[in-house]
């Protein structure tokens, strides 16, 4: 836990605000102990994190990992086209990238740990139904 701070902050700091993010997911078809495996990516725009989190789930099913992360584009002076895109860990991490230190490694295990025991969702908070749904809610394999 030495990386984990919460600290007080004027919330005035921020210049800019994306009313519309965009969420990357990626479902792990992982093994039984690791995190590891062939790997599916899906842009989510027009959701919460919570609605995000609900659909990842629902795709993973018990028998995939999953990850969540922030697309932030930079929109800098600096920025050159095809490199000015990146990703902010949301929720677990890339399950192919080896764990560089215990917080990863962490992160990791809590990934697997959400198989059995799901992030819950308050079913006002739940993806809205006809959103496209490409592992059936867990029903159809890779």
């Amino acid at each position: 836990m030495d990386r984990l701070r919460i600290d007080q902050v004027d919330e005035r700091d921020s210049n800019w605000e994306d009313s519309s993010p965009r969420f990357r997911v990626y479902l792990h078809g992982s093994g039984e102990r690791g995190t590891s495996g062939w790997t599916d990516t899906y842009d989510v725009v027009g959701a919460d994190i919570l609605q995000v989190i609900d659909w990842a789930q629902r795709q993973a099913a018990g028998s995939l990992t999953y990850a969540v992360a922030l697309v932030c584009d930079d929109q800098g002076p600096r920025r050159e086209p095809g490199r000015g895109r990146g990703l902010v860990w949301l929720v677990g991490m890339d399950g192919n990238d080896p764990p560089g230190d215990m917080g990863e490694e962490m992160t990791q295990r809590r990934m697997l740990a959400r198989r059995a025991q799901p992030v819950v969702v308050p079913e006002a908070d739940r993806m809205p139904a006809g959103v496209p749904d490409p592992y059936d809610e867990g029903g159809r394999a890779r």
